[in-house]
């Protein structure tokens, strides 16, 4: 087990990296962003350049600036952020030997990690956190989702000691920066900054505890120190890395979800006939996201001149990646408007693709429906309005329907 490292941060100001609370806007929901997203995919069936800035709409021509990583570049988005908080990390490399190899120690660690335990773990939390809620209301993103991803990530991560609270907010301050601060907000940055210094003691300290006791674990953590192109930094990196985005992904798609399901009778009660098979929840949770995606588009920079489907873009240029739009595409969803759970799973945009996807899909392909499973099986009487933490989703009030 690792040491109680939370002692480290008790002592350190929560309030200097929480994400405050924020107001919401017609742009937080799906209804605004809905309705842009399916006239911008009719509207932009070519990209769309504006000196150089160039939004890109079209499914095909989504999936394309994704593909074609050695035109449309994620380093000039995402390394400099990146590596001022964790150092080095694959969602900020462009194609190289150093992505391939730490891409490559990554994914053997992870598939090494016995996931079905992991989720065994999460599914039992969340049924204790429905246990202790309230007989008629949970809060589904700060009394559930987001608990539950957080000790998922504790466990999955190696550090299952560290001062929970603290451990949400780091993860959340970093995310934020790392890529949501496109607009690069110092107020955002000195959160990070400051939740990085807390995230990197906690993974050399353990990291040097194992090591000196010689006993790597079976945890994430454990594998990937197991893995012989990578030294206790490139341990730490890959951690820091893939830890940041694990917790408020999960619990902003599930809020999403939720709202999306949950203030439509119909859908609701299709989904919860649906519930005891993960196929098809997953069906509806992707479909889901597709009205109201937890990220609705992606950020990529040309390096030279380049063209995409006829429109050159020149060298320098900000490509706007708009995959909520991509995923209103007629061509790649027939009948978008229409919820089909049973849609080519390759065609989701979700959780990038390319030579980038998340590297945590596997676990957000199980972690995900089961929280919106348990909770549609419980029974969903109504869902209020969610309450944000900057672009987080924060608190979403369930209402249950009373025990038959």
């Amino acid at each position: 087990m690792p040491t109680d490292t939370g002692a480290e941060t008790r002592s350190f100001r929560l309030d200097q990296i929480a994400t405050p609370s924020s107001k919401g806007s017609l742009l937080a929901g799906p209804t605004v962003l809905g309705i842009a997203a399916r006239l911008g995919v009719r509207l932009l069936r070519k990209p769309l350049r504006l000196g150089k800035t160039t939004i890109v709409a079209r499914h095909r021509d989504v999936s394309e600036v994704l593909r074609r990583d050695l035109d449309f570049r994620i380093a000039p988005v995402n390394a400099a952020r990146i590596d001022a908080v964790n150092g080095p990390f694959v969602l900020g490399m462009d194609r190289s030997d150093r992505l391939t190899i730490e891409r490559g120690a990554l994914y053997a660690a992870l598939s090494a990690v016995d996931l079905k335990a992991l989720m065994a773990q999460a599914a039992a939390d969340a049924d204790k956190q429905l246990s202790a809620a309230n007989d008629t209301t949970i809060d589904a993103v700060g009394g559930y989702a987001r608990t539950v991803a957080g000790h998922t990530a504790m466990r999955l991560f190696g550090l299952a000691n560290v001062d929970e609270p603290t451990f949400l907010e780091v993860a959340r301050a970093i995310f934020a920066h790392t890529f949501l601060n496109l607009n690069g907000d110092k107020t955002v940055e000195g959160r990070a900054l400051k939740a990085a210094e807390v995230m990197r003691g906690w993974l050399e300290t353990e990291i040097a505890r194992r090591r000196a006791e010689k006993v790597t674990g079976t945890d994430f953590m454990g594998t990937l120190m197991r893995q012989p192109s990578l030294d206790d930094d490139g341990v730490r990196r890959t951690l820091g890395g893939m830890l940041v985005g694990s917790i408020d992904t999960t619990a902003s798609s599930v809020a999403k979800i939720l709202v999306v399901l949950g203030r439509d009778r119909r859908l609701s009660e299709a989904a919860r006939r649906d519930a005891g098979d993960p196929a098809r929840t997953l069906g509806w949770c992707r479909e889901a996201l597709r009205r109201w995606p937890h990220n609705p588009l992606v950020l990529r920079r040309t390096v030279a001149d380049t063209v995409l489907n006829g429109v050159a873009i020149p060298a320098g240029s900000k490509v706007f990646a708009w995959t909520q739009a991509a995923m209103q595409d007629a061509e790649a969803f027939p009948d978008p408007q229409e919820m089909q759970v049973d849609r080519p799973a390759g065609s989701y945009l979700h959780f990038g693709g390319g030579l980038h996807p998340c590297a945590g899909r596997a676990i957000n392909d199980q972690q995900i429906p089961m929280l919106v499973s348990k909770l549609l099986l419980r029974g969903i009487a109504g869902v209020g309005h969610v309450r944000w933490a900057g672009p987080f989703p924060d608190h979403l009030p369930i209402q249950l329907r009373k025990p038959s």
